[in-house]
């Protein structure tokens, strides 16, 4: 142990002295740089303490002040070696210029040789990597104008395409259309913004007499629906604004529908707006939209852990029909919304589990609000109840119908509604473990009549597996 410290004890002496002055000629060398820089007036740059995490290969400076630069450092590095090994042998005398023999002076002679071709090999080394320095920043030079010539292209393919959509004559804007799909196919980094010049057309003034401008119109959405363009480069979602649009006749059936989808205010007319056999997930965005047209078909679609927003949403069209749906872990929100001028909202035959439908703070006039055949099944495994929620409706000459549906562990709750000569039908509903909440409810014959019907549930004995039967139908007087 103790011949190993002292072996120890004996490099640190002989190397300490060599590093440190290579320390204190580093330092002096930069301080001595950057003083005659100044001296000199150049601009001397600073080194950022957060410095940037990527940058450009390259090389600076003349190639002779790279040779020296590296020729400098091998010295040092020699010197310092050399002095080492004399420390480390214990300084030991050289003989006098006499005493060497002949091969003694011949293996000296080698060793100067052999010294003066590893000073050739860095210097050699030092040219060499300077040239791959060069090329590196040849490299990236081109790699960049590469970039630049290839961002060039798109911006002229995008302007030209732009332009063409805002021309007068059909055929022209119709070109327009398919070269501006063109070019998001084609355009990764700026697919998002040709999706958004498409989509920002059909927010312009909808065409009352222009048969031309609605194709084009039809095109652009059939083109943008029947893309699949998933996401883009940044990993987000391709997004497609249909604020405000004005659809005519629309289909969109069988189609996945998510929040990269926005129908904020949109106005849906025609004869028919199909949205059949649709796959709903995530935030599906309805909020204020009008729906006009004579039918809009939202039958056999599937709502799984979707939250559907037909908050403020307008039904004046004949049938919204949402029949035979699967409705999963979603909540879809019709509060204030309005239901009027006869329309009618379905749900016939839906089958749904740990989901809210909600139409509070509606405003139905005329209209119909069927849940009948539904089934609603208890809660999954994270007891999540059903809600039926009718708080606070205000409805006149409305028909609601639960008849023949079965609602298993759910609320109903009717508090605070304004029922005015409306019909309720509730002929052969199956309640299980169903609570109804009836409060605050005008007028009093609708409040009596729902309290009936609440109390025929809870009187009831618990099934076994039967089904609690009850039913009630009421009509408020002329």
């Amino acid at each position: 142990m103790s011949t190993t410290l002292a072996w120890m004890d004996r490099v640190f002496a002989a190397y300490w002295p060599p590093v440190l002055a290579a320390l204190v000629l580093f330092w002096a060398y930069s301080v001595i740089t950057r003083a005659l820089a100044i001296w000199a007036g150049h601009e001397v740059a600073f080194k950022d303490p957060k410095p940037a995490r990527t940058a450009k290969s390259g090389a600076s400076g003349s190639m002779a002040w790279a040779v020296i630069k590296w020729l400098v450092l091998a010295v040092v590095l020699a010197c310092a070696t050399g002095y080492g090994l004399f420390l480390l042998l214990g300084r030991p005398s050289l003989p006098a210029r006499n005493a060497f023999t002949t091969t003694e002076l011949l293996d000296l002679l080698k060793i100067g040789l052999a010294v003066v071709g590893g000073l050739g090999a860095v210097v050699a080394l030092s040219v060499a990597y300077r040239k791959q320095q060069v090329s590196e920043a040849a490299h990236v030079i081109a790699n960049d104008q590469e970039l630049r010539e290839h961002d060039k292209f798109f911006n002229e393919r995008y302007g030209s395409a732009a332009e063409q959509l805002g021309h007068e004559r059909f055929a022209v804007r119709l070109a327009g259309v398919y070269a501006m799909t063109g070019l998001a196919d084609d355009w990764p980094a700026g697919r998002q913004m040709c999706v958004n010049v498409l989509c920002g057309y059909l927010r312009t003034p909808y065409p009352q007499n222009d048969s031309t401008d609605r194709e084009v119109r039809q095109e652009i959405i059939k083109t943008l629906l029947d893309h699949v363009w998933g996401h883009s480069p940044q990993g987000r979602p391709i997004r497609m604004d249909f604020r405000k649009v004005q659809f005519e006749d629309l289909d969109l059936s069988r189609r996945k529908f998510s929040a990269e989808m926005d129908f904020e205010e949109a106005v849906f007319h025609g004869k028919l707006t199909n949205f059949t056999e649709c796959d709903f997930t995530g935030v599906v965005n309805f909020y204020g939209a009008t729906f006009a047209s004579e039918v809009t078909s939202f039958a056999g679609s599937d709502f799984r852990g979707a939250i559907a927003n037909f908050q403020r949403a307008q039904f004046i069209g004949k049938t919204v029909d949402f029949t035979e749906t699967n409705i999963v872990s979603s909540g879809l929100s019709f509060e204030e919304a309005r239901v009027v001028d006869g329309a009618t909202v379905s749900f016939r035959g839906t089958r749904a589990q740990a989901t809210s439908i909600s139409f509070e703070n509606a405003v139905m006039r005329k209209a119909e609000l069927n849940f009948s055949t539904v089934l609603f099944m208890p809660p999954d495994e994270r007891k999540f109840q059903s809600r039926i929620n009718l708080r606070q409706i205000a409805a006149v000459g409305t028909t609601i119908t639960f008849q023949d549906s079965k609602i298993n562990d759910a609320v109903l709750e009717f508090n605070r509604a304004e029922l005015r000569d409306c019909t309720i039908n509730g002929d052969r509903l199956v309640l299980n473990n169903t609570d109804v909440l009836v409060r605050d409810v005008r007028p009093a014959e609708a409040a009596e009549a729902l309290r009936e019907l609440s109390r025929i549930v809870r009187k009831a004995p618990a099934p076994e597996p039967a089904a609690i039967s009850a039913s009630c139908v009421w009509c408020s007087p002329a």
